[in-house]
């Protein structure tokens, strides 16, 4: 045998303990021996960066969505398109409309009736008179049309206005005034130019004027009345087209003293008199004498 040549061992002794398996230990290894850690660590999390790049495409495709469906509502269901125009003959549907602002495509939500106002009153052949919105896209618009009722002259130029005074046109061709009731006594100053009411010197002519000219129209009676003569306030005169001339005396009660002589003029007719002169300043009361013997 021979001699076994390492030297001996001299150091203390060192006790045999087994090791037990345990997490991360293989059992075919040695005791003492390991799986390497990093296959023992549990599972890492996904960064926070990656989780925040996984949601933008989502949130922009909602966002698109919401996008859509808002200028879908907006332009194609809550915009005023369905309009409805009460109150026109001669004005065309599309002045109205673009006189109202409806033209621009007007959000249900955002109607603003003082403006549609003002710009319908803008437009001298046009008198706003009321509107309704119906959800989601209808609107009822009620207009007056001002139409030409009556005309007069000044320094060589024709006005043509309509029965509440406002001046609709001005022509050099004083005939553009037949068919139209002449107004004359005005004592003007002042510019006039189309879409104003003439001023006077005596403010209460202008009063009578336009106060006359709406009782003949209540009546009826404009088209029976060639013409008009408001130079003296205190006594409004008319002239009918078959020559009767009737004095009105002022402007008060013109509504009551218009429907009497409307009523005695019908009866003048029946009974074939001549024209002559009808004295009417008082409400109810009127005298006629003939203009010849």
């Amino acid at each position: 045998m021979q001699p076994d040549p390492r030297p001996p061992d001299t150091g203390p002794e060192r006790p045999y303990a087994p090791q037990a398996f345990g997490a991360g230990q293989d059992p075919a290894s040695p005791p003492g021996s390991f799986l390497p850690p990093e296959l023992d660590l549990p599972p890492q999390e996904e960064p926070q960066g990656g989780q925040s790049r996984s949601r933008l495409p989502r949130i922009v495709a909602y966002v698109l969505i919401v996008l859509g469906v808002f200028f879908f509502l907006r332009y194609q269901v809550l915009t005023i398109s369905n309009i409805r125009i009460i109150g026109i003959r001669n004005v065309s549907r599309e002045t109205v409309i673009r006189a109202a602002g409806l033209d621009r495509g007007l959000f249900y939500f955002l109607v603003n009736e003082e403006a549609i106002k003002n710009g319908v009153n803008a437009n001298r052949y046009l008198i706003y008179e009321g509107m309704e919105t119906v959800f989601p896209n209808a609107m009822v618009l009620r207009v007056r049309e001002r139409t030409p009722f009556a005309f007069f002259s000044h320094l060589g130029i024709g006005y043509v206005i309509s029965r509440d005074g406002m001046v609709l046109e001005q022509t050099r061709d004083l005939s553009a005034g037949q068919g139209l009731i002449a107004v004359s006594g005005l004592a003007l100053w002042g510019q006039i130019s189309p879409g104003s009411f003439p001023s006077s010197t005596d403010p209460s002519q202008a009063e009578g004027l336009v106060s006359l000219l709406g009782e003949l129209t209540a009546w009826g009676f404009g088209t029976q009345v060639r013409s008009v003569d408001v130079a003296h306030s205190l006594n409004l005169s008319i002239t009918t087209t078959d020559g009767h001339t009737v004095n009105l005396g002022g402007a008060e009660q013109l509504h009551a003293k218009i429907g009497t002589v409307q009523a005695v003029i019908s009866e003048l007719r029946r009974r074939q008199l001549p024209p002559g002169i009808i004295e009417a300043a008082k409400p109810g009361e009127a005298t006629y004498r003939p203009l010849t013997p």
